[in-house]
């Protein structure tokens, strides 16, 4: 994705009972490690939860010189984001590809998405703020490298205020907000709640596609195993070392693995996409087909996958293509704000203004204090061409 200097706050007023979820974890398949293979040895896994969280020491310095207890929650959400969003512009920047901890993050001044939550997590834990890590869904986007998908979702944080607060001008209401480094479709929903050790477990998944990536498969195998052990219900762990298995011609073991993955049942579609193609590769052609089928299924039913091609054919200027899209992922689902807003500006692009102003009427029942709708009326009450790109 190469760089975005993007950071937001996104105001999220919600009940928070029942954000957290539970997976029902089956038995992991047998014969799951082999570790004579990948010369396996549990010191190759030099990051442990201490040395991921751990503050860059001149920030907790900082942090620490302010009294936690005579400080107001807003006093405090107030030098949480003056750490990472400062008055000359963003502090940190996103750079997807390298998974690093509270402290290497700091001193890079960039991560992906899980470094900068690990950042802005450790900050709120050392100022005593109520906060916790959850996993969005977001419109499904593959990491490919060297002909393999390496999978991972997205995660930000939600810091939570009792009563409203005014951060740099704007009120926060009660509730609670998101820190989110890379805003895009979906990112402002309440999400699964995350533990440390989840959190770490997808730390370990990260850094082990970095050791594939770059053929290092003795340190991507401890690392896979690593996360495994931490979070057996996190499919993506599994998807991937069914392709460091399948890359060592395990092909029956990457096979159990892949079928696990799909058990579990995660947001992602690299499991079935992997088992189709491994079955292929072995000219078992029509098994293959019932997982291409099962995959063509999920896609049809996912209104984030048709919110991903929507958002995609909007940036590459291609409005029509837009429409037919998102138009199907606002047909199965309700109240998916960003689905009303990028299909209001499809229309909108398209030449089809009051299909754009209906959906900015949907937008509004939905919430009327959303800031796409500003965007929405100005363009609509515009007299710009509508050839015009913005």
């Amino acid at each position: 994705m190469g760089f975005k200097y993007l950071f937001q706050v996104f105001m999220v007023v919600f009940g928070l009972v029942g954000c957290a979820s539970t997976q029902v974890v089956g038995v992991l398949p047998e014969g799951l490690w082999h570790d004579s293979l990948f010369d396996y040895q549990t010191a190759r896994v030099t990051d442990n939860a201490d040395t991921v969280f751990k503050l860059d020491e001149s920030v907790r310095k900082h942090l620490a010189s302010y009294d936690r207890m005579g400080y107001t929650t807003e006093g405090r959400l107030d030098l949480l984001i003056s750490r990472l969003y400062g008055p000359s512009g963003i502090r940190l920047s996103y750079n997807s590809g390298h998974t690093t901890g509270a402290s290497q993050t700091w001193h890079n001044q960039r991560g992906d998405c899980l470094s900068l939550t690990i950042l802005a997590y450790a900050a709120a834990k050392s100022l005593g703020l109520s906060a916790h890590m959850q996993e969005v869904r977001v419109p499904v986007l593959l990491d490919r490298r060297d002909g393999l998908d390496y999978v991972n979702e997205h995660v930000n944080l939600f810091v939570r205020n009792d009563t409203e607060i005014l951060i740099n001008g704007q009120a926060i209401q009660a509730g609670g907000f998101i820190i989110d480094f890379e805003p895009q479709a979906g990112s402002r929903a309440t999400g699964q709640w995350l533990s440390e050790n989840a959190i770490l477990a997808r730390y370990y998944n990260n850094r082990a596609t970095e050791f594939m990536a770059h053929d290092d498969r003795a340190n991507a195998y401890a690392y896979y195993r690593a996360a495994i052990r931490l979070a057996p219900d996190y499919a993506p762990a599994f998807s991937n070392l069914a392709q460091l298995y399948a890359s060592q011609s395990l092909l029956h073991e990457s096979e159990q693995l892949l079928e696990h993955a799909i058990a579990l049942d995660g947001p992602s579609y690299a499991p079935l996409r992997g088992m189709a193609q491994l079955l292929q590769i072995q000219g078992r052609d029509e098994e293959a087909r019932h997982f291409l089928t099962l995959l063509a299924k999920r896609q049809t039913e996912d209104p984030y996958y048709w919110l991903g091609l929507g958002l995609n054919a909007l940036h590459n200027g291609h409005p029509h293509d837009a429409v037919q899209a998102l138009e199907r992922a606002a047909a199965i689902t309700s109240g998916f704000e960003e689905i009303h807003y990028n299909l209001g500006l499809a229309y909108w692009r398209d030449g089809q203004r009051d299909a754009a102003q209906k959906q900015l009427v949907a937008l509004r029942a939905i919430n009327n204090h959303n800031q796409g709708i500003a965007v929405l009326s100005k363009k609509l009450q515009a007299n710009t061409p509508q050839s015009a790109v913005f």
